[in-house]
Formats: structure tokens, sequence, C-alpha cells
């Protein structure tokens, strides 16, 4: 891959997780979002109640709540190194927000499997909402004091959710700090788990 396909590709990723929390936020939260800009960093500017906040994006690769936990941890820690040499705190509220993907499978990995066996090795990583209870009882808030971010986040609307466009099944988040709004987030819905039978054709 060139560094201008790395570019392309990860501008396109951090826009859909943009997009992604632009509508979904608000469902959960009850919070009005809305995009208005891209900085670097952060990478991207959002009115959230009408107040300018500096969103940064980061990928949080995970398999268990305890890779979730201490990816949190870990990447909160970087980005406010970061942030903090370059005095960006004091310019506006500054939000984390990790985005919950899956690890990659590989190129030979995936030559070998089916699609059918593709659905059912994605299937076994965790959404959100099948680790947030172990993902809750791991955290604790005071890691997260004192790194400089407003409010930490992580959202999944992964493929175990159908699309962030339909109303059934909005991303879930998981709240890291502040502490008062800590814990997981969702819009309660009919049917769980989170509509996988639908992605997977069931």
């Amino acid at each position: 891959m060139s560094s201008d396909d790395y570019v392309i590709g990860k501008r396109m990723y951090e826009d859909m997780t943009a997009e992604a929390f632009e509508s979904d936020f608000p469902k959960v939260t009850g919070r009005r979002v809305e995009i208005v800009g891209r900085e670097d960093p952060p990478d991207v500017i959002a009115l959230i109640d009408g107040v300018e906040t500096g969103v940064e994006l980061t990928a949080i690769m995970a398999e268990s709540a305890q890779d979730i936990v201490l990816g949190m941890h870990r990447l909160a820690k970087q980005k406010h190194e970061k942030y903090d040499r370059r005095a960006l705190f004091g310019v506006r509220p500054m939000i984390l927000l990790g985005h919950l993907t899956w690890p990659a499978i590989g190129t030979k990995e995936r030559e070998n499997l089916t699609m059918e066996a593709m659905r059912r090795a994605m299937a076994t990583y965790p959404a959100l909402w099948d680790v947030w209870e172990d993902v809750d009882g791991l955290y604790d808030p005071s890691d997260f004091d004192g790194l400089g971010f407003s409010e930490v986040w992580l959202m999944d609307d992964g493929m175990k959710y159908t699309s962030r466009r339909d109303p059934r099944a909005p991303a879930d988040f998981f709240c890291f700090a502040p502490s008062k709004q800590g814990g997981f987030w969702e819009l309660e819905r009919k049917r769980r788990p989170p509509y996988w039978h639908l992605h997977a054709g069931y």
C-alpha cells in the first residue's frame, strides 16, 4: 500500500467514524452533535450541544473486555502526551472517541475462508454489548483522571449491528470519563443481541 493510499484509507475510515458519531451519539445520549470541520489534530471539530469541541478518533482493536480497557487507557495516555506537547487542551474541550474494531483477519487466512466461515469468525469477536459488564468491572475511572480530555468514549457500530441509519440498532457507547457519566450507554431496543442475525442472513 502506498502512502497516498494509506492517507486516503485513513481519511475514509475517519469520515465513517465521524458520521456514525454524529448520527448515533445524539440517539443514545440525547446530546446534539454537528460535525463542522477538520483539523489535525484533532481529527474533527463538532458542535456538541452548541459548544465547539475537538474530537480525536482512534481505533481500538480488541478481542476481550480486558483488551478494551487496556487499549483505551494506553491510547488516552498516548494522545494526552501528543496534545499536551502541542498545548491543544486549552483551545477547546476535547473528546477522545475510541472506535471498537476487530483484529484484522490476515490475507492468507482470509483466502482459506468461505463467506460463511468468515461470518462465523467475525461473530466470535465481541460487540460492546457482549462484554460491557466485564468492561465496567475492569475499568477504574481514576485511570483517566488528569489526561486532559473532557470526555473519553468508546463507540461500537460494528458489523454485529445493522446500518447506523437503521433506527433499531444505533451504536452502543461506553464512557470512561468523566466518572459521573461513566459506564455503558445504549438505546434500548426490543431484540438482542444487536441484530447480528440480520447482517449474517439468519
